[in-house]
């Protein structure tokens, strides 16, 4: 099953000069999104500034510095991620961080987990939630995903703990 070739409309896609543009666009058209549109310098910047505040209300300044430590890829992500899909209204940052939490276990993205976990926990989600959630991803993504995640986990807490004067471990 193929799709026939890009219409004429994606011409200006296929012209940008950045190549996370072109598979953007493509993206949309083969899913059927009638969003397909170049954008100008201007519509970009916008879009990464609308995200570095979306980023900064959910993460950190350290975290930000790492993102934007990444160059190019930084951009895109603070540009697509947080300037893109976290200003849709349909979902809050909790269920967003959630998702993500639920995600990255599953796919035993350790090194990202961390920083989902605080944003989590900053959004709202309690402790045992967390633990709720990563137990669930256990009966489909397997125990070894969802013990490195209650490890992290439970790191994350223990240090939260530390910063807040709490020198108590976190429940496990």
């Amino acid at each position: 099953m193929g799709r026939d070739a890009p219409p004429a409309r994606l011409a200006p896609v296929l012209a940008a000069d950045q190549p996370i543009y072109i598979v953007r666009g493509l993206a949309g058209w083969w899913c059927g999104s009638a969003k397909v549109r170049a954008m100008d310098e201007d519509q970009h910047d916008e879009i990464y500034r609308r995200g570095r505040e979306r980023f900064l209300e959910i993460h950190d300044e350290k975290a930000l510095r790492t993102v934007e430590g990444l160059g190019d890829l930084g951009r895109h992500i603070v540009e697509f991620v947080y300037g893109e899909m976290y200003t849709k209204p349909a979902l809050t940052d909790r269920d967003r961080e959630l998702g993500a939490v639920v995600a990255l276990t599953a796919l035993g993205r350790s090194s990202q987990l961390p920083q989902h976990l605080r944003a989590s926990l900053k959004a709202g989600l309690a402790p045992e939630q967390l633990r709720e959630a990563i137990m669930l991803t256990a009966t489909i993504a397997g125990f070894p995903p969802a013990m490195n995640a209650m490890a992290t986990l439970k790191s994350v807490l223990a240090d939260r703990n530390r910063s807040a004067g709490r020198n108590d471990p976190p429940a496990d």
